[in-house]
């Protein structure tokens, strides 16, 4: 099978340089072209800083295109690009990747920009595929989000919900590269508020567990409250979750529903399971999950399903009242590894 033509728009930023890890060797999909800001366009893709943990890949030599000029769609064009996955700031995504869509290209977005927008699938695979349609873009979700929703969905399913409460402990990853250079931040002195976070991931948690009609999603009505803060933890977003269900909930019932979620495993980024269970959560040990197995010395570039598993544990039930804390890696999970993800599920459904 032909492998699909991709641009990566992002090319000095940790979401981009994570799809370019992710995608490098990947079965679907090809690296044809990197799109960045005016400070990169122009340089060699190999003379950009390198600013993950993992060595970099072994990437083609490309020149950076300017993301911001009328030349990325005509260079789309010309090397018959046909997805474009995007890493960019919301700011600039609002027009890029609009430019792009209405060339041709179907875009993939990790950007907030047209999330939730009608007509504009924002999807986790496990969650709800059936929000899937044809369209020439598609959005992942908020980082944050992610080990929220997925245990919460299996619990859905076997009671109805009557509040949410969350708390969460986010890396400073989520912020962008800077942070994980700052050594006042590393050394633990970091703000903790997340401007807007909370907010964003409450819709967006109501929007995924939503019904859809004609392409028109309706909310799910749930009680929800969620504050969040950002600490000093390079990678790896943890929520603290209280759920309040309507009858009480047997403890093999919540484990089978938890293990017995969707995980998609035949896909390159599926997770072998969605959820992986453990009793007590170790944010060191458990950033790189499968959904099976953790590993302390990954190759995201070979293993796209390392730091793709939801790690759950803290579990306690006491009447109807489900608390636990979920965990995943923020930057793999929560944003590109997700992204490329829902690529991978959209392109097998051939809805592209």
């Amino acid at each position: 099978m032909s492998r699909v033509r991709c641009v990566i728009l992002g090319a000095s930023g940790l979401v981009g340089q994570r799809l370019q890890q992710r995608l490098v060797a990947h079965p679907m999909f090809e690296i044809c072209a990197i799109a960045g800001s005016k400070s990169t366009a122009g340089k060699s893709l190999k003379s950009v800083p390198w600013r993950l943990s993992e060595p970099r890949p072994d990437l083609p030599e490309l020149t950076i295109i300017d993301a911001n000029s009328v030349e990325l769609t005509k260079k789309c064009s010309d090397l018959d690009i046909k997805y474009a996955f995007s890493g960019l700031p919301s700011f600039a995504a609002l027009s890029i990747e609009k430019a792009l869509t209405e060339s041709g290209v179907t875009v993939f977005s990790n950007a907030s920009a047209h999330r939730r927008a009608r007509g504009i699938p924002m999807v986790i695979p496990e969650i709800n595929p059936h929000h899937l349609h044809s369209s020439m873009q598609y959005c992942a979700t908020n980082c944050t989000l992610i080990p929220l929703v997925i245990p919460v969905a299996a619990i859905n399913k076997i009671s109805d919900i009557k509040s949410i409460t969350m708390r969460s402990e986010q890396a400073l990853s989520g912020a962008g590269w800077e942070l994980l250079f700052d050594r006042t931040a590393l050394s633990g002195d970091v703000n903790p508020e997340i401007a807007g976070e909370a907010e964003k991931t409450r819709a967006e948690l109501l929007h995924v567990l939503g019904t859809i009609e004609s392409q028109e999603i309706t909310p799910a009505s749930l009680d929800v409250s969620i504050s969040c803060q950002r600490i000093a933890r390079r990678d790896g977003h943890q929520v603290f979750v209280e759920i309040e269900t309507t009858v009480a909930v047997p403890h093999n019932t919540l484990i089978d529903a938890l293990k017995g979620m969707t995980c998609y495993s035949n896909l390159p980024s599926g997770p072998i399971n969605a959820i992986h269970i453990v009793d007590k959560i170790d944010p060191i040990a458990h950033l790189w999950s499968d959904g099976s197995n953790f590993s302390l010395n990954p190759d995201p570039v070979i293993n796209l399903k390392t730091g793709m598993g939801i790690v759950m544990g803290n579990i306690v039930l006491s009447g109807t009242r489900i608390s636990f804390s979920a965990y995943s890696h923020n930057t793999i999970r929560g944003a590109a590894g997700g992204l490329v993800f829902l690529a991978e599920l959209v392109h097998e459904q051939s809805l592209t």
